[in-house]
């Protein structure tokens, strides 16, 4: 599943919401992961369809975080 910032931080915001405790986001390597990580995993979410190094994702993905909270808060750091 891919979504936009703002689709991201309505995502957290219902995990939020709905009182989980835990959330968990593991990034594959080059290959994916083997299909038991697939059948335990509740949901799959991709950055893009392009391929980036595992070093660079993991920044990616934080910055996406980082943007996911200042929307809920209403910063002004997200632009539409």
């Amino acid at each position: 599943m891919q979504m936009g910032s703002v689709e991201f931080s309505e995502f957290l915001q219902k995990k939020m919401n709905g009182g989980l405790k835990q959330l968990v986001f593991v990034i594959g390597g080059p290959y994916g992961f083997s299909e038991a990580v697939y059948q335990r995993a509740n949901g799959k979410l991709s950055l893009s369809k392009m391929t980036f190094s595992h070093q660079m994702v993991r920044v990616f993905f934080v910055e996406q975080l980082y943007r996911a909270f200042t929307i809920l808060r209403n910063e002004p750091y997200h632009h539409e």
